[in-house]
């Protein structure tokens, strides 16, 4: 094993890390927060808002990550939206984590007693307050 050769290419291995864990804390991020608001839509049972939640998650989840990257990097272009190939790959974690995050955050939702929420709902808590309420957090 030639140690010169290693040592030359050392560099690149170490911008290439940093570069994978930037895009994968930014892919997570994101997926949480699309998730969160899918499963939030999804628990309400808004009519229109769920079935196009509920198609994006179908979409999502039934596709191959790499066919969504290759639709976001080589068919976004095409219809006149220019990006970097860094936002392609956050995104396009985002649009599959975020399909994941949502089927996680509705399960822990509706694993919610009813009789929580409406006694969340008798003591004078807000709907929101009462989604919040369960975790310990406090809505701003």
């Amino acid at each position: 094993m030639d140690w010169n050769v290693m040592a030359q290419y050392l560099p690149q291995y170490e911008k290439a890390a940093w570069l994978t864990l930037r895009l994968g804390v930014a892919g997570i991020f994101w997926a949480i927060l699309v998730g969160l608001v899918c499963a939030v839509l999804q628990y309400e049972k808004v009519p229109v808002l769920r079935r196009i939640v509920g198609a994006y998650i179908r979409l999502s989840r039934n596709t191959p990550l790499l066919v969504q990257l290759f639709f976001l990097y080589y068919g976004l272009p095409k219809i006149g939206i220019k990006t970097n190939a860094e936002l392609c790959g956050i995104a396009g974690l985002a649009f599959l984590g975020g399909s994941y995050m949502a089927e996680a955050f509705r399960s822990g939702l509706e694993a919610i007693e009813p009789i929580q929420t409406e006694s969340a709902l008798s003591l004078g808590m807000r709907r929101r307050r009462s989604l919040c309420s369960c975790s310990g957090a406090r809505p701003r």
